[in-house]
């Protein structure tokens, strides 16, 4: 515990918050009526259904998944622990990635192994599969699109993994919705694979849902893990209803592909900023200046983003969340003030 380090957060008061892969848009009006009559209606002084029926089946028929191959968390982040309690460790992935995998691994005593993504932030399935034989790793997290990188690990590389290495094989679809690409349909051919969604990309950071999917005989030893009662009632009866609107989701996640593309281009064509190809709802780019002069100067102007700069794959690097397409406007606006302020100085 002395050698870990708590997942630090900004709470730094900003008008523009571009830090944390939330969706800024907001439902209508009317659909968020309809919410606030769920959760007025809401028995909130009774134990939620331990088993979250019927938010099961609104997410099963979002995503056009299994509700019987699927169990809920609260976020992901409490399903990433489940599988580390069932499996154990060693505990392998690339880097970097997602911290939460090597936080909650360390947190619960188990080992962690890791290798470097390439210079591309693509991934070496052979590097992989020799360091899980190596460690005899027990799981291996793979974020797909990976975050903070944004780009999507090639169907090969993890094909040739799940065929080769002898462990549990995590694919995180987080920002599945943003690269519309999924390892589902492979899930009856890889026994060994656990594929992680979560709705606080799409809109609902603020519920707390995560699903996990897997083979039937997984989630059998899974569910003796989780907790009981883990998703609360008020979070049941709100996403519940969100996810009725499916057009209004598809809408918005549509409006966040077409600025995410707008907004690489805008940063392409600033000098000295190089930003990485994205099928998600964030972009990281690297500058050949001082990444965070960059970030405390936006965060001067109230616009706060991810600060990654650090020695390593990430220095100079920033990432930044699509937002609303305002908010991307004044985002690339102060960023082409600063670079101009810096060039003229």
């Amino acid at each position: 515990m002395r050698k870990l380090k708590a997942y630090t957060i900004d709470e730094t008061p900003c008008r523009i918050k571009l830090d944390a892969m939330e969706n800024a848009g907001t439902m209508p009006e009317e659909i968020q009526q309809e919410i606030a009559e769920a959760a007025r209606t809401a028995q909130i002084n009774r134990y939620p259904d331990p088993s979250a029926k019927q938010l099961k089946q609104a997410i099963a028929e979002f995503w056009n998944i299994d509700a019987e191959k699927t169990i809920l968390g609260n976020g992901s982040d409490e399903l990433i622990q489940a599988i580390i309690l069932a499996f154990g460790g060693p505990v392998l992935f690339p880097v970097p990635t997602f911290a939460m995998y090597e936080i909650i691994s360390r947190a619960l005593s188990q080992e962690v192994a890791t290798i470097p993504l390439t210079k591309d932030f693509s991934l070496d399935p052979d590097r992989l599969i020799r360091k899980a034989r190596e460690t005899k790793a027990r799981v291996i997290f793979l974020a797909c699109p990976n975050n903070p990188t944004g780009n999507r690990f090639s169907d090969e590389a993890i094909r040739k993994i799940l065929d080769k290495a002898n462990a549990a094989v995590v694919i995180d679809e987080a920002y599945f919705d943003f690269s519309g690409t999924s390892f589902l349909p492979s899930l009856e051919a890889y026994p060994n694979m656990i594929i992680l969604r979560t709705l606080s990309k799409i809109g609902f950071a603020g519920l707390r849902v995560g699903a996990l999917i897997a083979a039937p005989e997984v989630l059998s030893e899974l569910n003796k893990i989780r907790l009981p009662y883990n998703i609360n009632v008020l979070s049941q009866a709100a996403a519940g209803i969100a996810l009725k609107h499916k057009n209004v989701l598809e809408q918005q996640i549509s409006l966040l592909i077409s600025e995410r593309e707008r907004l690489y281009n805008a940063l392409s064509q600033m000098p000295g900023i190089v930003p990485s190809p994205s099928e998600t709802n964030f972009i990281l780019f690297r500058t050949d200046t001082d990444a965070t002069g960059i970030y405390n100067k936006l965060k001067q102007a109230g616009i706060l983003v991810k600060n990654l700069d650090k020695p390593g794959p990430l220095k100079n690097c920033l990432r930044v969340t699509v937002g609303t397409p305002e908010e991307n406007n004044e985002f690339v606006r102060q960023v082409q003030q600063i670079l101009a302020t810096d060039l003229h100085g």
